[in-house]
């Protein structure tokens, strides 16, 4: 077999994978790990590093990205943590290398990119019908409860499920019933199921922005004075709403620093140690994987419960690479919101939610070195990124 063909088959089957792992993505670690292994071995083989140097060029989410991670290497060399500890939190963040290889493995190939759009969502909504056939008792429920993923996990799928479903069933006119089900469907399993607070936030905040992609000045008034009053409404119909919002509001009234055992209340604390930790090298930070053993020091002798990373994306890269590995994170997120503007209004409506969502979920979590976010993050954002500005197929 000569070159070429061995190139053409990596290149086809690189895009098998990059599907396949679209779809594992909301619904199993072991298989998304393995899927997203694939796509790199397959993208060795294609002969698309190549590609990769032109898109650097041309992409700047691609090169923002990839000299993210190259930082995070760096920062290796300084971190206070071992090196096979530094070398695990370096992993975590692999995801930013991923992001150039599927823009690479997919660019101006449509056809791919929609079927691994559809592949994602063909995932969701698996996990979402898997979640409400263990509400009622057809699946036996598993270690997360009603669903296959860690609640604040799940949550964040069901929300993307909802803003995604609702965009198709506006720019699909002949499927809108489908996807208005799978809509009214996605948001019921957050209201009634769902306990992660940062899905509910999450819904919230991509219903009120789909309104502002969609609707005329006077429509988005009302839209937004529709929203506000649906808000207090699901609090009054749904328990699972009023309790995660009522322990929210006792985490922070009965807040005491250093002692408060709540979700809630432990991120507070791991807030203030990691702007601590910043005000102390702010520049540069402490290093890749810095912030457990920096941590355990600053909080020796006290009540704080120790913690991996802070629950929060920007101060857990402000503690590692400093306010420069925090600029070049913001960077990446406003590259991908300007690239948006370059694509067809399906692609740019579907982009600017993955961005949104990203962004705000990194308040409360951090989702770029949490394993399954960040694989979305990648893949999806690269996908939309890759897409030619003709409109999709419908």
């Amino acid at each position: 077999m000569t070159t070429d063909r061995i190139q053409s088959a990596c290149l086809r089957w690189g895009g098998f994978a990059v599907i396949a792992t679209c779809f594992c993505i909301p619904l199993s670690t072991s298989l998304m790990d393995l899927g997203s292994a694939l796509v790199v071995l397959l993208w060795l083989g294609s002969g698309r590093a190549t590609v990769v140097v032109r898109l650097l060029r041309h992409y700047p989410a691609a090169a923002i990205a990839t000299l993210l991670f190259l930082y995070f290497i760096v920062a290796v060399g300084y971190s206070p943590a071992s090196p096979g500890e530094a070398f695990s939190v370096l992993m975590k963040y692999r995801e930013l290398l991923l992001l150039p290889l599927v823009l690479s493995l997919a660019l101006g190939n449509q056809a791919l990119i929609r079927r691994a759009e559809n592949g994602f969502v063909a995932g969701a909504v698996a996990l979402m019908l898997v979640s409400y056939g263990m509400g009622i008792g057809v699946f036996p429920a598993a270690k997360y409860g009603n669903s296959l993923l860690f609640h604040i996990t799940h949550s964040f799928f069901m929300a993307l499920l909802a803003y995604w479903a609702l965009q198709r069933a506006i720019d699909r006119p002949g499927q809108r019933l489908r996807w208005a089900v799978v809509f009214l469907l996605a948001t019921a399993n957050i209201i009634f199921i769902a306990p992660g607070r940062t899905g509910m936030f999450s819904y919230a905040v991509l219903m009120g922005f789909a309104a502002l992609q969609r609707l005329n000045l006077k429509k988005r008034l009302v839209g937004c004075l529709v929203l506000i009053l649906l808000l207090p409404a699901g609090f009054m119909i749904s328990t699972n709403i009023s309790s995660r919002v009522q322990q929210a509001l006792q985490d922070i009234i009965h807040y005491e620093p250093g002692t408060s055992r709540s979700s809630l209340g432990m991120r507070l604390d791991w807030w203030g140690n990691s702007i601590e930790l910043i005000r102390e090298r702010p520049l540069f930070g402490h290093g890749t994987g810095s912030f457990a053993i920096r941590q355990q020091q600053l909080i020796a002798g006290s009540a704080t419960m120790p913690s991996d990373n802070p629950h929060n994306e920007y101060l857990f890269i402000g503690v590692q690479l400093g306010l420069t590995g925090l600029a070049l994170f913001i960077a990446l997120l406003v590259s991908q919101w300007l690239a948006a503007a370059g694509l067809n209004r399906h692609n740019r409506f579907l982009l600017q939610g993955v961005v949104l969502t990203m962004a705000t979920g990194c308040l409360m979590n951090s989702f770029l070195f949490d394993s399954h976010q960040g694989h979305f993050f990648a893949f999806l954002s690269a996908l939309l990124l890759a897409a030619p500005a003709q409109p999709p197929e419908q």
